[in-house]
């Protein structure tokens, strides 16, 4: 009896599979008839004896359960046995459904490398230590005042050297200029090269732990004005000597003056507060000229002694900051903090990369979702073939076990192809936003990398595998039938594909709700105005050495024939020159005093040194008075120009004419110009402007601005032209148009707009596709439901509307939940973008509109198919 109820079960599945039950089942007998074997020549029999036993052991069902059974029963081998085999069939059910394979492949690699891509940089920038020994010891040190206690202001040289004599907690401190850009001129075989140069105090790389390849680093008796030595970077030591290994106590010509090589530094060596440099020189600490408590420019970096933390530094840096208090109370408006430097390097990323990490995540789950459905969909097309390993003995837990391994091949081959995608996709990043991630010179790919993709990998096959194959083979028994006659898989599994649909489109919701926010707050960022045209302005840096330009005659004297010059340029309709861009920070502060009602009083500004035309050639209004022009000398009484917001906070409306205190001398107000943004995001703030040519006495690294109507290239050709034939020696250095300025100042927003947009559309498509396929399976499985509908008189509008409600319903669910955990995702954008309303309301109307129009597409197609079938061909298959 049961040996014709298996062979009617044989002849019943081959009949449905078309033959393909044949191999499978050739296999299996194949298998326990060599395990019978090998157990009957362990108990002495011959070969053939064994054979011919294993045979007539094999002649009955309950035999075969038998010797399977024993089979198990070696658990040294059956693991890997059955581990080799469910492998081999993975592999073979992949071959036999090509589009599911790749289709499954694809989404996979999409997820995967994603979230790869994206934990790269969050390993390289956040998680990673710096790449320095015990760099959790290394710190900064900053100015803070009442009104800012978060701030990280600049250190004067004089509190440096009180704090690195007076506080023990430090091993070493040192200090650096970055306040700007420095650099020298080298006259080079192919003409004058610009050099960026890094003024440093001693135990500078002593901090780092940093030692040079060759030489020594500097020495305190250095940290003064006319000390002309260097320390080349690796690169430098390699461009300019050749590498050549007596090039310690040689010389270079930097702006005219000899300066003496006294190191190299290794070329592993990376420096994370200053980046790329060229060449190190000394810092002038000495107290006098152009060091005092007031001028406030110097960074400073520390490593803290052993078993010191913060918290016990900052108190002794209290304790010395009190002191200074007590003998300057001048300066008692401003205390100095002590920082990690990892967190200071991090600082403004970590909730952009955060943020960007758990949108990747939502697309692999997405991903992993849309896999799940269709898993669902396909298992429950296989639940005849299911059930008859059932019934030939195959326990639940190894069904389970084979359909998961059939999952974790495909997780893996989506996980081979994602390492692919990743490694492209961390190009395109770095690419994408390197001005706006932190040691971006270090993501790259590596063996961590390849872990987290294993671990995802294997992960996502948990998540799309294993809970399908528990659903699916729940209640096996009884689905021969229901296969043989190609109805649904019960309303059970119906009701979870269209929740699995349901949290796709949530997500998709979610994703484009965030890209909406970001969109928002980018577009808003490019259309504040900044209080100037950066259209057809270009700009570039000349630099006048002292040795050659040492008085402020000869510096104004060419300042103004190389701006005469450039006026007569072809299509040059002003131009000018500031030692502070717009855009680049709020750069120098000064006290502004006058004389008031109460006597002294006033506030810091911003100071802009201009010369020529500079407000012209930007296009900053003038509200009141008039600008700098020919009357202007070093000898006329000096003169000011004050921003708007300058004017009105001191002299509301009576500014004109007043006499104010700058800079060391008393100037009269003759104008009142428009407020020009210090950032992006458009903060201005109190702002005077001073001629050049009445503070030329100072040397000033000048950034020309002209405004073209001739195109840059063709206006910087002839700059340079100009320049080559007043002085050979000087370099047109970073020549830039303020439009690529502007755009690099909203660089971190524009990373992470494009990243999320991309994301939002690889959900939208995965989230689409996965509703198509739900609902094309649904169609297919209840073809002959709705012939007979239409055979009893439904028409085409309802069979139309009885589909589509279905994909609707699902829809507007996802919609609902989507649009909640969106608000809470959006919340968490708004850290990262402009000032916007993560609520606003049009917003979500235009991606309930995507969603909509998305889901429609993937709707149509299936329900228009509905209404095709054919009555009499389905009552035939009845």
């Amino acid at each position: 009896m049961i040996r014709r109820v298996a062979a009617a079960i044989e002849a019943r599945w081959r009949a449905l599979r078309g033959g393909r039950f044949e191999a499978d089942m050739d296999e299996e007998i194949r298998f326990h008839l060599e395990h019978a074997t090998q157990r009957n020549i362990e108990r002495g029999m011959d070969p053939d004896g064994a054979r011919r036993a294993a045979v007539r052991e094999f002649g009955g069902f309950d035999s075969v359960e038998g010797t399977k059974e024993d089979v198990r029963g070696q658990t040294g081998v059956r693991f890997f046995v059955d581990a080799r085999r469910d492998l081999r069939h993975a592999v073979r059910a992949a071959r036999r459904s090509p589009g599911f394979t790749v289709v499954a492949i694809v989404t996979l690699a999409l997820g995967i490398g994603a979230n790869t891509a994206v934990f790269s940089a969050i390993d390289s920038v956040l998680l990673s230590p710096l790449p320095y020994d015990d760099s959790d010891r290394l710190v900064r040190l900053f100015s803070v005042w009442e009104g800012d206690p978060e701030g990280r202001g600049v250190l004067s040289a004089l509190d440096f050297v009180d704090f690195r004599e007076q506080v023990d907690a430090f091993e070493t401190l040192a200090g650096v200029y970055t306040y700007e850009e420095q650099g020298v001129d080298l006259m080079g075989p192919d003409g004058p090269v610009r050099l960026r140069a890094l003024p440093i105090g001693a135990g500078y790389f002593e901090t780092y732990r940093a030692t040079p390849l060759l030489g020594r680093t500097f020495e305190r008796a250095e940290e003064r004005g006319d000390a002309l030595v260097t320390i080349l970077s690796h690169r430098a030591w390699r461009d300019l000597t050749d590498s050549d290994p007596g090039a310690i106590g040689g010389s270079l010509t930097l702006d005219g003056r000899p300066f003496t090589i006294v190191g190299v530094m290794r070329p592993t060596f990376t420096d994370v507060v200053a980046g790329d440099v060229d060449l190190w020189i000394p810092q002038n600490l000495q107290e006098g000229g152009f060091n005092s408590r007031a001028n406030m420019y110097l960074a400073a970096i520390g490593r803290l002694e052993p078993r010191v933390d913060i918290a016990q530094a900052q108190a002794e840096i209290d304790l010395v900051t009190a002191r200074l208090h007590e003998e300057f109370p001048e300066e008692a408006w401003r205390t100095t903090r002590v920082v990690s430097m990892h967190e200071d390097v991090v600082r403004g990323s970590s909730t952009m990369l955060y943020v960007l990490l758990g949108a990747s995540g939502l697309v692999l789950l997405i991903a992993c979702v849309n896999l799940a459905n269709l898993a669902l969909a396909r298992g429950t097309a296989r639940q005849g073939e299911l059930a008859v390993r059932l019934a030939l003995g195959s326990g639940r837990g190894r069904l389970v076990r084979q359909l998961s391994t059939e999952a974790l091949v495909l997780a893996a081959m989506g996980g081979a192809v994602g390492l692919a995608v990743a490694s492209l996709g961390l190009r395109a990043l770095i690419a994408t936003g390197p001005e706006s991630l932190p040691r971006a010179e270090e993501i790259g790919f590596d063996g961590s990398l390849l872990l987290f993709g294993l671990v995802v990998s294997a992960l996502t096959a948990l998540a799309f595998g294993v809970a399908p194959a528990l659903g699916l083979t729940r209640g096996l028994s009884g689905s021969m039938g229901q296969e043989a006659r190609g109805l649904d898989g019960g309303r059970g599994r119906a009701r979870l594909r269209s929740a699995l649909v349901g949290a796709q489109i949530a997500l998709a919701v979610m994703l484009l709700f965030g890209a909406g926010v970001l969109m928002r707050g980018f577009v808003e960022l490019q259309r504040l105005d900044p209080g100037f045209d950066p259209t057809a302005v270009t700009t570039f840096e000349v630099n006048l050495p002292e040795t050659r330009y040492a008085d402020a005659v000869s510096r104004i004297a060419f300042h103004r024939e190389f701006h005469d010059r450039l006026e007569a340029l072809p299509g040059v309709q002003a131009v000018g020159a500031t030692q502070w861009l717009p855009l680049a920070g709020a750069g120098y502060q000064w006290g502004l005093r006058w004389d008031g009602e109460g006597g002294d009083t006033g506030f810091s500004v911003q100071v802009r040194i201009v010369e020529g035309d500079y407000l012209g050639a930007l296009g900053v209004p003038v509200v009141e008075g008039r600008t700098f022009g020919p009357d202007e000398t070093p000898d006329s009484e000096p003169v000011i120009l004050l921003s708007e917001s300058a004017a009105r906070q001191a002299f509301g409306d009576a500014a004109l004419n007043r006499l104010v205190r700058v800079g060391g001398r008393e100037a009269r107000v003759v104008g009142i110009v428009g407020d020009v943004a210090h950032a992006s995001t458009g903060e201005s703030g109190p702002t005077a402007y001073l001629p050049h040519i009445q503070f030329a006495d100072r040397s000033w690294d000048l950034t020309v601005v002209a405004s073209t109507a001739s195109g840059p290239a063709a206006f910087l050709s002839g700059a340079r032209s100009e320049l080559a034939s007043m002085d050979g020696q000087l370099v047109l250095y970073r020549p830039r148009t303020m439009e690529d300025i502007a755009a690099t100042q909203i660089a971190r927003e524009r990373f992470a707009f494009t990243l999320m947009g991309v994301f939002a559309v690889v959900a939208l498509a995965l989230a689409a596709i996965g509703l198509y396929g739900v609902l094309s399976y649904v169609v297919s499985q209840r073809v002959r439901e709705m012939g007979v509908r239409m055979a009893l008189g439904a028409r085409s509008s309802q069979i139309l509307r009885l589909v589509a409600g279905r994909g609707a319903f699902v829809v507007a669910v996802g919609i609902v939940v989507g649009f909640i955990g969106a608000l809470a995702f959006a919340r968490t954008l708004a850290s990262i973008t402009f000032d916007v309303d993560v609520t606003h309301w049009p917003t979500f109307f235009g991606v309930v509109v995507v969603i909509g129009a998305a889901s429609a597409l993937a709707v149509a197609l299936p329900a228009r198919r509905a209404t095709r079938v054919d009555p009499m061909e389905a009552l035939r298959l009845e």
